[in-house]
């Protein structure tokens, strides 16, 4: 799948998952990838067998129930999800490890934002010369890199 946009199959992606809890998008997504490793190549051809594994499991996770509630509720957002993973699966493995490095560091960077600074993040920045109000964990571990920056030069 040389030349697709990356935004737009990060969107295709975002679709699909947005029909399951947070807790089934693993599995749903597997599903999909899954065909594409057992040698899919065509959107459809990915629905097909996320679809049959999904009927032959349905008592083993509600992300199958899901799965084929969607088939009929939003057939394009299935397709959305087979088109980015065969996207995906079109990558190098590096291109793919930089890819998921990048959604951890910033799923990361959102929750330190939802956290209040450590007592330990609060006490180094003290022993660093900060002497401000530091509103969350994320501002407090740039603040400290930047402050022990300056008392490096």
């Amino acid at each position: 799948m040389v030349g697709v946009n990356n935004t737009s199959i990060l969107q295709e992606r975002e679709l699909f998952l947005s029909h399951f809890p947070p807790e089934y998008r693993s599995t749903a997504a597997n599903c999909l990838l899954a065909a594409v490793r057992r040698g899919c190549t065509t959107p459809q051809e990915v629905v097909d067998h996320a679809l049959s594994a999904a009927y032959r499991r349905i008592y083993g996770s509600e992300a199958f129930t899901l799965l084929l509630l969607l088939a009929e509720e939003d057939p394009e957002a299935l397709l959305a999800g087979a088109r980015w993973a065969l996207w995906w699966e079109s990558l190098p493995f590096d291109e793919r490890q930089r890819i998921k490095r990048e959604r951890s560091e910033e799923a990361l960077s959102r929750w330190m934002e939802g956290q209040p600074p450590t007592e330990k993040q609060r006490a180094y920045l003290r022993v660093l010369g900060h002497t401000g109000e530091v509103v969350n964990r994320l501002e407090a571990s740039r603040l400290i890199e930047q402050l022990k920056g300056r008392s490096h030069v």
